[in-house]
C-alpha cells in the first residue's frame, strides 16, 4: 500500500507503539487466500464494516489483503494493552480527505475511547471503517456513540467454501476439497494447516495458532494452563470451572478474544483451536488428572445437565467404572433415548463389560426390546450373573442390589431356574432395605425397579407382592413429583382391571389420565397396562368397538410388546363377548405363529391357552376348547375358570364343580370368584341342589355389587340363563344386571350348526358388501335404495347370528358363502 500524503508512516516501528505515527498494513502472506467477495462486500459499504470472528477465523488477513489494494490512502491501527486508541492521529488523519480507517483488535479497545472514536466518524462522513473484533459486542458500542450505518461480515461470512479452495488449489480433487471444509468447518487458519498436512510434514499455520494463543494468555500464566485444562472435555460452564478450582469469568475472557463462543450458559471452545489446545494437554497432563478433570465435570455438571454428553465423555476417555456409574444413576433417561444411547454405549468392547452391572443392564434392556436381539440381552445377562457369583463383592452395595433386583425381575423373561419367585421376594426385600440416600441417588430407576419387580411378581402368580411393587413405584414417583408416575398408575389399573376390581381401576385410569405424560409414553410398552385397562373396562361396559380401538392403539404393538399373550387374552374375551369368536380365533392362531414358542412363565403361556379354549367354547367345540384348557388349567385360574366353564357346557356338573371350586379356593381376584361361582350355581341346579345354588347366588350378588362386574353375566350358558336369572333375583340381583344374563350371546351347543340359507340377493350383497363395504356403492351398484341395502344387511347379520360387518365376513368365509355371482342376471 502507498503510504498517506497525509500521515507519516514510518516503516520497521513495533507494533506496540502508536504515538510516533500511523500503522501500515501488516504484511500479507502470498500464500493467502484471495477473498474476492468479502472485497465486494468492504467496498461497497462506505460507512462502517464490522467483521467479527474467532481467533484464527481470518479477519486480519482479509482486512489487511484489502486495504493492500485500496487506492485511497489508509491507516491501520490496533489498541494498545490498556485499550487505547492513537485517537489524535486518527483524528489527523481523518481531517486530511477521504481514507480508509482500519482498527485490528477492536474487542480490546477500552470502552471510554469509544466515545471519542464516534464523534471522528460522525464528523469525516467520507471516511470508510472497517473494524475487525472477536465478538459483536463491538457493533453494539460503536453504533451507540455514532451515527454510522454498520454492516457485519460474521464468522459464518468468513468460512472458507469449496468454491475458494478450487481456486486456491485447482490441483485437489473435488472429495478432498469438500472433505477439507468439512473437517475444518472452513476456519481459515484449520484451512491452512489442513493443506500444509497434505501437501507437507509441516503445520507451520497450527504452531502460529499455538504461539499466539500462548502470547495472548501469557500475561496470566493461570489463565493459559486453565484453557489447558478446558480443552479436555467438550464444554464447560461455570460449575465445571468451580469444581476444578478456576475462575468463572475466565470464560468470558476466552470467550472475548474469540477462543469459544457461549452456547446458552455453556461455553464451548472453537473445534480447531480445542485441538491445537488439546495437544498441550496431553503432553502436561499426567492421564489420572485428565480423568479425574473429566470426572469432575460430569458429577459437577454434565450429569444434571446432559446425560447423553456424560456418558459419551466418560465412554470416549475408556472409563468404564465412571461410564458404569453414571448409568445407574440415570438409567431411564437413556432407555428414553434408545438410539442415542445404543449409538455411545456400542462403542464399549464386550470384555470392559465384565463387572460393569449397570452398564450391562442398559444394553440387555436396550437389546430386549426386540425379539431380534432378545437372544443378545440373555447372553449379557447370563454372563454378567456368572460374573457376580464369581466375585460376588465387586462394586458397591447398592449396585450389586440394583443388579440382583433386576436380573430377579428379569427371570419372567427366561425363568432358567425353578425358584425364580423366591428369587423375586428376595430382590424385593434386599431393594426395599437400601438406605435412603442410595435408593435418592437411584432418582428413576428405583421406581423403576419396582415396577420390573411387580410385573415379574404378577407373571409369577404373587399379586400382593405385584400390587406392593407398584403402589411403591407410585409413591416414590408421587413423592417427587415426576411424571413418571403414570406407568406405575397404569401397572396398578391394569391390575386392578384384570382382577375385576372395577371401580379401582376407574379411579387409578382417571389420575393416569389426567396425570402429566412423559413425551412419548403412549407410544412405549410402559402403556401396555393402560391400554390394556382401558380395553378391559370397555368390554365391561359393553362397548366392544371402544374395547377395539384399545387394544390396537400402538400400531405393531404385538410385534415387539412382551404382554402380547396378555393382550391375546383380553382381545379373546372382546371377540367372544362380541360374538365374533370365529374371526377371534383366526387372529389369536396367526399371532401364536407369529411370536412362534418364545420363553415365558407358564402363566403366561397359559393366557394363550385360555383365550383359545375360550373361543372354541363360543364356537361349541367343547372337546377340544376342553383340551387345551386342561393343559394350562394347573398354572392359572384363569385358565381353570375356563375348564370349569367347558365341562358344564359338556354337562358335566360334579367335573365343573370340582375345577371352580379350586378356582374359589386359589385366587382372591373379584373377577375369577364370579366366574367360578356362576358355574357353581349352574352345576348345583343340574344336579338339583337348589340350596347349595342359593348360596352361590347371594355371594356372586355381593361381589358384583362391591366390583360393579358386569362381563362374566354375559357368559351363562344359554340352557341355564331361565333358572339362572331367576335364582340371583332371588339372592337379590338387580333388574339391570339380570338382563345382561338375558343377552349373553348364543353359544352353540353340540355338533356344529349347519351353514345359514341365504337368497340370492343376499348373497350378491354379502359378496359386494366384501369388495367395497360401502353401502352407497353396494345400492349404485344394483340399482336399489340405501334403505334395502340396510335392510338385506341386518338380514345377513341374523342370519349369520352376527352383529358386524367382519364379524358376517369372517362367518361368511368359514361357511364357504363365498360364490361368484352375475349381479346383471340378479
Amino acid at each position: 500500500m502507498q503510504s498517506t500524503a497525509f500521515v507519516p508512516v514510518r516503516r520497521g516501528m513495533t507494533e506496540h507503539v502508536y504515538e510516533h505515527g500511523a500503522w501500515i498494513a501488516p504484511r500479507v502472506s502470498a500464500n493467502a487466500f484471495a477473498r474476492p467477495r468479502l472485497f465486494a462486500r468492504l467496498d461497497g459499504w462506505p460507512d462502517i464494516t464490522l467483521v467479527t470472528g474467532p481467533i484464527g477465523s481470518g479477519k486480519t488477513t482479509l482486512l489487511a489483503a484489502w486495504m493492500h489494494l485500496q487506492k485511497k490512502p489508509g491507516f491501520w491501527a490496533r489498541p494498545n494493552y490498556r485499550g487505547d486508541l492513537p485517537l489524535s492521529e486518527i483524528a489527523n488523519f481523518a481531517a486530511h480527505g477521504s481514507g480508509v480507517l482500519v482498527i485490528d483488535n477492536a474487542e480490546q479497545i477500552a470502552t471510554r475511547q469509544f466515545a471519542e472514536l464516534g464523534a471522528i466518524i460522525d464528523q469525516h462522513s467520507a471516511l470508510q471503517i472497517a473494524l475487525a473484533s472477536r465478538t459483536a459486542q463491538t457493533a453494539v458500542e460503536i453504533a451507540s456513540r455514532c451515527e454510522a450505518g454498520i454492516k457485519l461480515i460474521t464468522g459464518s461470512d468468513l468460512q472458507f467454501t469449496v468454491e475458494e479452495l478450487s481456486d486456491a488449489e485447482p490441483h485437489l480433487s473435488e472429495e478432498a476439497r469438500h472433505e477439507l471444509i468439512r473437517s475444518t468447518g472452513g476456519l481459515a487458519v484449520a484451512v491452512s494447516a489442513g493443506l500444509e498436512d497434505l501437501h507437507s510434514d509441516t503445520s507451520i499455520a497450527k504452531e502460529r495458532l499455538r504461539n499466539k494463543l500462548r502470547s495472548e494468555l501469557i500475561t496470566r500464566l493461570l489463565d493459559y494452563q486453565a484453557a489447558v485444562k478446558i480443552s479436555v472435555v467438550p464444554k464447560v460452564d461455570r460449575a465445571v470451572l468451580r469444581s476444578w478450582g478456576i475462575r468463572e469469568n475466565l470464560l468470558d475472557h476466552l470467550h472475548t478474544i474469540g477462543m469459544g463462543s457461549w452456547e446458552r450458559d455453556w461455553f464451548v471452545m472453537q473445534p480447531f483451536i480445542r485441538g491445537v489446545i488439546h495437544e498441550d494437554a496431553e503432553l502436561q497432563l499426567a492421564d489420572s488428572e485428565r480423568s479425574e478433570l473429566v470426572a469432575l465435570a460430569i458429577r459437577s455438571s454434565y450429569l444434571e445437565r446432559d446425560e447423553q454428553l456424560a456418558l459419551q465423555v466418560a465412554i470416549q476417555g475408556a472409563d468404564y467404572e465412571l461410564a458404569n456409574e453414571i448409568v445407574l444413576f440415570r438409567m431411564v433417561e437413556f432407555l428414553e433415548h434408545r438410539e442415542d444411547t445404543l449409538r455411545i454405549v456400542s462403542a464399549v468392547p464386550a470384555s470392559k463389560l465384565r463387572g460393569q452391572s449397570a452398564l450391562t443392564i442398559l444394553l440387555i434392556l436396550l437389546n430386549n426390546s426386540h425379539p431380534d436381539t432378545r437372544p443378545r440381552a440373555l447372553q449379557l445377562m447370563a454372563r454378567e450373573s456368572l460374573m457376580q457369583r464369581v466375585q460376588p463383592g465387586r462394586g458397591s452395595h447398592c449396585e450389586r442390589v440394583v443388579y440382583r433386583a433386576f436380573e430377579a425381575a428379569a427371570m419372567r423373561l427366561a425363568p432358567f431356574k425353578v425358584d425364580a419367585l423366591n428369587s423375586v421376594r428376595r430382590a424385593y426385600s434386599d431393594f426395599s432395605s437400601l438406605s435412603e440416600s442410595d435408593f435418592e441417588a437411584l432418582g428413576r430407576l428405583g421406581p423403576m425397579i419396582y415396577v420390573h419387580l411387580g410385573i415379574s411378581a404378577f407373571y409369577l402368580r404373587d399379586v400382593k407382592l405385584a400390587r406392593s411393587c407398584f403402589e411403591l413405584a407410585d409413591a416414590e414417583h408421587m413423592s417427587a413429583g415426576r411424571k413418571d408416575r403414570v406407568d406405575p398408575l397404569s401397572m396398578r389399573a391394569g391390575l386392578a382391571a384384570l382382577n375385576g376390581e372395577v371401580p379401582l381401576a376407574r379411579r387409578l385410569l382417571d389420575a393416569a389420565s389426567t396425570a402429566e405424560w412423559p413425551e412419548g409414553w403412549l407410544d412405549t410398552n410402559a402403556a401396555d397396562f393402560y391400554y390394556l385397562a382401558q380395553a378391559i373396562l370397555a368390554i365391561e361396559d359393553g362397548d366392544h368397538e371402544a374395547a377395539s380401538r384399545w387394544l390396537l392403539a400402538r400400531p405393531h404393538f404385538l410385534e415387539t410388546t412382551e404382554h402380547w399373550r396378555l393382550y391375546a387374552l383380553v382381545a379373546s374375551r372382546r371377540d367372544n363377548l362380541a360374538d365374533d369368536a370365529d374371526l377371534g380365533l383366526v387372529r389369536l392362531r396367526q399371532l401364536r405363529e407369529q411370536r412362534g414358542t418364545e420363553a415365558g412363565t407358564p402363566l403366561d403361556r397359559s393366557f394363550l391357552d385360555a383365550a383359545e379354549a375360550e373361543l372354541l367354547l363360543a364356537q361349541g367345540k367343547f372337546d377340544q376348547a376342553r383340551k387345551i384348557a386342561a393343559r394350562s388349567a394347573k398354572n392359572g385360574s384363569i385358565a381353570r375358570s375356563v375348564l370349569a366353564r367347558i365341562e358344564l357346557a359338556l354337562d358335566r356338573p360334579a367335573a365343573a364343580a370340582i375345577q371352580a371350586q379350586r378356582v374359589v379356593e386359589a385366587s382372591s381376584a373379584p373377577r375369577h370368584i364370579v366366574e367360578a361361582e356362576l358355574v357353581l350355581i349352574g352345576a348345583a341346579l343340574r344336579s338339583g341342589e337348589r340350596v347349595e345354588a342359593l348360596a352361590s347366588a347371594q355371594r356372586v350378588v355381593e361381589l358384583l355389587r362391591i366390583s360393579t362386574l358386569q362381563a362374566p353375566l354375559r357368559t351363562v350358558p344359554p340352557q341355564d340363563r331361565a333358572t339362572m336369572v331367576a335364582l340371583l333375583r332371588e339372592a337379590g340381583l338387580s333388574d339391570s344386571a339380570l338382563s345382561l344374563v338375558a343377552i349373553s350371546a348364543a353359544h352353540r351347543t353340540g355338533a356344529e350348526m349347519p351353514p345359514p340359507k341365504l337368497t340370492p340377493r343376499e348373497s350378491t350383497v354379502l359378496q359386494l358388501l366384501e369388495s367395497t363395504g360401502s353401502t352407497d356403492e353396494i345400492a349404485a351398484t344394483l340399482f336399489i335404495s340405501r334403505n334395502t341395502v340396510k335392510t338385506q344387511l341386518r338380514s345377513v347379520y341374523r342370519k349369520l347370528d352376527v352383529s358386524s360387518r367382519e364379524a358376517a365376513l369372517t362367518k361368511a368365509a368359514l361357511h364357504g358363502l363365498f360364490v361368484t355371482h352375475n349381479h346383471e342376471a340378479d
